[in-house]
């Protein structure tokens, strides 16, 4: 009996316990206190939210005619035709309000933390839970509107599906996968036990890396005698990227003689490779190809260091890798890829990856140490273009801020110091390149004529439709990651290298998301998917750290998204390129049609060496190369010469330097063209294989 009695006294104070425990915890959640960072970020989204959508509805249309006046260059009627130029000021003004979204919540988490009024904390969780419910059932309906949409462009429809059903499955089931693997202790352990850093680990692990991104970047080679056989958009666009370097090599390079359109200063080193190793596609294609390559390596370096494992970091960034490359157009084996569209990769996106990964290794304490050196890579990336190079420099400095701690006046002013420094640097060191190789200093204005062409005047311009789809939930992740680097900063998260890098990717990618509100295509939305991916790998590791530290290992609807996007990322894995299928491409050769660009033989029987020329036709800078001619031409041929004003540039280029002979292709003889070289006193002097000679009086 007395053992009977001890049992049920037992009983009933485990019972009084629970209830204690119980009662505590229902008092603690009738308690009013002030809701944590994290909770004053879902708070806050929705009414911020709220605001931004009001102020880009009724201020988009006045701030649109305030910042883009209408501009004054005239397109030839025959660009106009083809192309009509289409300016979007109340839509790019609309675009730049967007921008204040994490601006603002950023303002309410910082001014909340000491001024937001106690509630309860039963009231906190389910405010923040129905924040949760709004924001996942909006994304939702992001990618159901984005799967059905047929986008409408001149007299055809087109309907982009970016991922598939199958894809979808795949995601959410590794998702799923994700989740139970982060609850389980044993899986924990196992994983934490393989993944942990060792030397062989770090060589394997680092070899995987490298082999991935070699065999990734096959699809971008080609030479002068397999260019033919490329996907059709390959070989279109090739003529206008390797020109720059072309304009580099004839003595006219970029911000002295030539306004490029991709990037300004990757073409130097890609031309002293061909200086070096022969002025062939082949050397082009393999020198650029390498440039993205180191860009990529340069992201995977930056996650080795967030996740203090080279073998985690491996797992993160080959859907990083292939994401990034997407593919646009098929087949595999010839495919139409952002590895190689050399317009985005490495062009306008290598600049910026490597800044971030010197971002990275300051913040975790490597070389460089002074801030100023950031600032100076990422004034190179402005000088390369400006389109991506700006986002990257303010990203840089987005990400130093919230590192920094404490966002005080004083820590804006130094790194704003740091910044100009770095920039003035940017600037000497290629006005030094500049003076080097074309005894110039470079000319700025010719950094944005394109920048102009588009945004301003409007040509390739493009409405966005839908308003809602991809590119919402691609913006939507950027202010995550925005709104998670600010929680981490107001709560002095000692991990300041992964707070600056959350900083890092949303500032850049909300940044670059420009590219495509301009010209909203369904093909440009892929060129954001490689920023969109590391902001999505970095969101991933908060995630994950979450699961596995807290109590309950069940994820919210924030973090179910996060792991389901990540799946959606390993799904592109599917894409990877066969080496052996890009073996057998390489080996199928044609007719070399770009390394004697034709009329070549035409214009070399009428100029002589070191004669300055205006050549306007595609390869017009591989044309002055091959024969040692000068082309003052500032744009890539004739097809980048769309307005009068360029003509009229041209033109008088042409006067300055004694030069008198103008070569035009009869598919860029426009009879506007042909008006404006008659009346400038230029006469008709023959024409052999589809290419015109004109020429005036000396």
């Amino acid at each position: 009996m007395n053992s009977g009695e001890d049992a049920g006294r037992v009983v009933t104070a485990g019972r009084s316990t629970e209830r204690a425990f119980a009662a505590h915890e229902h008092t603690a959640d009738r308690e009013a206190r002030r809701p944590t960072a994290g909770e004053l970020a879902w708070l806050s989204a929705l009414p911020c939210a709220v605001v931004v959508v009001a102020i880009i509805v009724v201020l988009g249309p006045p701030l649109g005619r305030l910042l883009f006046p209408h501009d004054a260059l005239t397109f030839i009627p025959a660009v106009r035709e083809r192309i009509p130029p289409l300016p979007e000021p109340t839509e790019q003004a609309r675009f730049l309000l967007a921008l204040t979204a994490p601006l603002l919540l950023t303002a309410c988490i910082a001014l909340g933390m000491r001024r937001a009024t106690p509630l309860r904390a039963d009231t906190i969780a389910r405010l923040v839970r129905a924040g949760q419910i709004v924001a996942f059932a909006f994304v939702v309906t992001c990618c159901v509107v984005q799967r059905w949409y047929r986008f409408q462009i001149i007299e055809t429809a087109e309907h982009t599906v970016y991922f598939t059903v199958g894809t979808l499955a795949v995601a959410a089931v590794l998702a799923v996968g994700l989740g139970v693997a982060a609850a389980s202790t044993r899986v924990r352990g196992g994983f934490a036990r393989w993944t942990r850093d060792t030397r062989t680990r770090r060589v394997v692990g680092s070899g995987i890396a490298l082999v991935a991104v070699v065999v990734w970047l096959l699809p971008a080679i080609n030479f002068d005698g397999t260019i033919g056989n490329a996907h059709e958009a390959i070989a279109e666009h090739i003529v206008f990227w390797i020109d720059e370097t072309f304009s580099v090599l004839a003595g006219a390079p970029p911000l002295v003689g030539y306004a490029a359109q991709y990037g300004s200063l990757w073409p130097y080193p890609v031309a002293g490779a061909m200086a070096i190793f022969g002025a062939s596609l082949g050397v082009y294609t393999i020198a650029t190809a390498a440039i993205s390559g180191l860009a990529m390596l340069g992201v995977f370096a930056a996650l080795r260091r967030v996740v203090r494992s080279t073998l985690v970091a491996v797992m993160l960034f080959l859907p990083v890798l292939a994401t990034g490359f997407f593919m646009m157009e098929g087949p595999l084996a010839n495919r139409y890829a952002m590895d190689n569209l050399f317009g985005t990769f490495p062009m306008r996106y290598a600049g910026p990856l490597l800044v971030m990964w010197l971002v990275a290794r300051h913040l975790d304490g490597g070389t460089p140490r002074r801030v100023g050196w950031l600032f100076l890579a990422g004034g190179l990336a402005v000088l390369n273009n400006a389109d991506f190079g700006v986002p990257a420099l303010g990203a840089t400095f987005a990400a130093l801020l919230w590192a920094a701690g404490r966002m005080t006046l004083r820590v804006l002013l130094r790194l704003l110091f740091e910044c100009v420094i770095g920039l003035l640097g940017a600037f000497a060191l290629v006005a030094v390149l500049t003076l080097v190789t074309a005894d110039s200093l470079p000319h700025l204005s010719l950094l944005f004529r394109f920048s102009r062409l588009f945004a301003i005047s409007g040509w390739g311009m493009l409405p966005m439709t839908p308003i809602v789809g991809m590119s919402t939930v691609i913006y939507l992740t950027y202010v995550a990651a925005i709104g998670l680097a600010t929680v981490r900063a107001v709560n002095r998260d000692p991990d300041r290298l992964l707070t600056g890098l959350l900083a890092w990717s949303g500032v850049f990618g909300l940044g670059i998301g420009s590219y495509y509100m301009g010209r909203s295509h369904p093909e440009v939305l892929t060129n954001m998917f490689a920023a969109w991916a590391l902001a999505v790998a970095l969101l991933l590791v908060v995630c994950m750290r979450s699961l596995t530290a807290r109590a309950s290992h069940r994820p919210t609807l924030a973090e179910a998204a996060c792991l389901f996007a990540f799946g959606v990322l390993v799904c592109s894995l599917a894409q990877t390129p066969t080496p052996w299928s890009q073996t057998a491409r390489l080996r199928h050769t044609a007719f070399s049609v770009y390394a004697k660009p034709p009329g070549q033989r035409f214009i070399a029987a009428r100029t002589h060496a070191g004669e300055h020329v205006a050549l306007l036709a595609a390869l017009g800078h591989r044309t002055a190369y091959n024969l040692g001619l000068v082309d003052v031409n500032p744009n890539a041929g004739g097809g980048a010469l769309v307005t009068f004003e360029q003509v009229e540039e041209t033109l008088d280029r042409l006067q300055r330097t004694g030069g008198h002979k103008v070569f035009l292709s009869s598919q860029q003889g426009w009879p506007e063209l042909i008006d404006v070289l008659q009346h400038r006193g230029y006469f008709s002097m023959g024409e052999e294989s589809g290419m015109l000679e004109y020429a005036s009086q000396r």
